[in-house]
């Protein structure tokens, strides 16, 4: 997993959220997105937290919520990525 590819993942997510969405909830989305695909994978934890620190980096994110989204887990993650779809889409 490189780096360009992380942001470039982020960014596509960025994109195709519901544009409903604040920026916040927007970014929240985008960075619960990451952390999820990078959960698929199932590579250890602290080379996700790695990815992860290098992303907030390269997009200049919020560290309080990456470090809240790095603690849930994979259905808690799947569950607010839909939360936070349903918001945008307003259902």
């Amino acid at each position: 997993m490189n780096d360009d590819f992380l942001r470039g993942y982020y960014q596509s997510a960025v994109e195709t959220a519901p544009a409903s969405l604040s920026a916040y909830d927007t970014a929240t989305l985008a960075m619960t997105m990451v952390v999820q695909h990078l959960r698929h994978t199932n590579l250890p934890e602290e080379r996700i937290t790695d990815l992860v620190n290098h992303l907030l980096f390269a997009t200049a994110g919020d560290s309080t919520t990456a470090a809240r989204l790095l603690e849930l887990t994979k259905a808690e993650l799947e569950s607010l990525a839909a939360r936070l779809m349903a918001k945008g889409l307003g259902k």
